[in-house]
């Protein structure tokens, strides 16, 4: 999809990261180039570049031997951007957007600074691999664009504090603020997308319905009148149903069984991310050339395909829960519009339609021309989405999106997250409040009525070591700001998220 752009607009470039493949597409004037490289993991890779067509150029495509080096993967792709861009004499990219998924609750788009770097790095466990890839990436971007604006875009479903209202999670409260659990779900670019196709083909501003993301990673969402109620990736890569290479929402109790009987915790993100899904139950190494197409159009796989739409159509019978009156069902990504009888046997499967629907509307999608189809009172759409315009409209807005508190230079004390109003020592203490400290404040050492939260600040972090003991013994999360880089009344009465390990602060 080429999307016209004024020609005094600089060059742009997004980037789409995903487990196992890097897409990229440059914008200059009204043309467009996209690289893309797939399969990073198997034995080998297809890097190809499509060029818009006024720009009267043939694609290409070319076989590549990567295997699993993320490095070589990333080189191989933003080596050819590079190249493309001196053959057709474009200016080097003024910004380039990276999509990411787990940076921890933030804005939507905001620069790769090396405090970004770190969080993307301490959220790598939640990503299967996806992080280790975007971060490379980035490394990579820098070098072969040094004077571009690297921004990361959050592929959040939700731009709130969390999807789920604290009621829906069910732990007790001081557990969800300790542990920081809440529930952005992802995907969220591709549903901007589908939203924005949906506005603009169908004329819907409000959208109310279902949709369902099904690729390389697999989501269903709900929304009602515009607003996400339901996202099956809700905390991690593996939430939601079974995808290419990630076990989708297992047991509790499958988990601690394994830790159980002796698993390095070290090796499960690998185990849940990597070596599981479809692969998984195919019993075929990821390191190979079979892909997920290539397991559901094999009959020897049957079962193995069996329990992966059932995984799939049972999260989206979870969704139609959350929305009882959903009539729109949306369909996207790769697998979806290239095997469009995907979305009649899901839906089948799913109790939505039954069996003599699902054949009508297998009928009416493969011989239909238009996006949208209708049976049984449903409108059901197949969405061919642009994620990487999506990712060039939240870095066209960066200026006016910044950080208001940067706490990137503090200390975490305590690890944990909370919610609160800051207010100067005592005042600060209470359910809704966080407490700040300076060298001359006065502190109660009262188990009682304890505050969400500390944020110590002075020239010497030894000064609050009997302070910092009590808030660890009382787990409340805490963090040390030196006072040359806090000035306590730019931060007094506002609200905040705080989570003490990624030194992230953020006004709410």
């Amino acid at each position: 999809m080429n999307k016209k752009r004024s020609s005094e607009m600089p060059a742009l470039m997004a980037i789409n990261v995903g487990s196992s493949s890097i897409k990229t597409a440059i914008f200059y004037n009204c043309s467009r180039v996209d690289v893309n490289i797939n399969f990073i993991g198997l034995a080998t890779q297809t890097m190809k570049a499509k060029y818009s067509p006024d720009l009267e150029i043939g694609h290409e495509s070319y076989t590549l031997n990567t295997g699993d080096d993320l490095l070589k993967a990333a080189t191989a792709v933003l080596n050819k951007v590079k190249t493309i861009i001196a053959k057709l004499k474009w200016p080097t990219p003024d910004k380039i957007g990276h999509r990411v998924k787990f940076a921890g609750f933030g804005l939507p788009a905001q620069q790769a600074t090396e405090f970004q770097e770190h969080i993307l790095e301490f959220n790598d466990y939640l990503s299967s691999r996806h992080n280790k890839l975007c971060l490379t990436v980035i490394h990579e971007a820098k070098r072969c664009f040094p004077e571009a604006i690297q921004i990361i875009v959050r592929d959040q479903a939700v731009n709130d504090l969390s999807l789920h209202v604290q009621e829906r999670i069910p732990f007790e409260k001081s557990h969800i603020k300790r542990y920081g659990l809440y529930a952005s779900g992802y995907h969220g670019l591709a549903i901007k997308a589908c939203l924005r196709e949906i506005n603009k083909t169908c004329n819907t501003q409000n959208f109310s319905g279902i949709i369902c993301h099904i690729g390389s990673g697999v989501s269903v969402s709900a929304f009602i009148e515009g607003k996400a109620v339901f996202n099956t990736m809700q905390f991690a890569a593996c939430d939601g149903p079974i995808m290419h290479n990630r076990s989708g929402t297992q047991p509790a109790g499958l988990v601690l069984r394994m830790l159980k009987y002796g698993l390095n915790s070290n090796l499960l993100p690998n185990i849940l991310n990597r070596r599981s899904g479809i692969y998984g139950l195919a019993d075929i190494s990821p390191n190979n050339n079979i892909t997920v197409e290539s397991i559901l159009n094999d009959n020897q796989f049957y079962i193995e395909k069996d329990t992966y739409l059932l995984s799939i159509a049972t999260e989206i019978f979870k969704a139609v829960s959350f929305a009882p009156a959903a009539s729109n069902f949306v369909f996207s990504g790769g697998l979806a519009t290239k095997h469009k009888w995907l979305a009649p046997e899901l839906l089948y499967r799913a109790k939505v339609i039954g069996i003599e629907a699902k054949h009508n509307l297998n009928h009416i999608i493969k011989y239909g021309q238009s996006q949208q189809k209708q049976i049984d009172d449903l409108n059901i759409t197949l969405i061919d989405i642009d994620e990487q315009d999506a990712i060039i409209s939240e870095i066209t807005h960066l200026e006016n999106k910044t950080a208001s508190i940067n706490f990137s230079d503090g200390i975490c004390e305590v690890p944990g997250t909370s919610v609160g109003l800051i207010k100067e020592g005592l005042d600060g203490w209470g359910e809704g409040k966080i407490s700040l400290n300076l060298d001359n404040t006065a502190f109660n050492f009262d188990e009682k009525n304890l505050p969400e939260a500390y944020i110590f600040s002075g020239s010497d972090r030894g000064e609050f070591f009997v302070r910092s003991m009590f808030a660890r013994s009382m787990k409340v999360p805490s963090i040390f700001i030196n006072d040359e880089n806090l000035e306590p009344q730019t931060i007094l009465n506002k609200k905040i998220y705080l989570d003490t390990p990624t030194r992230t602060a953020i006004e709410l």
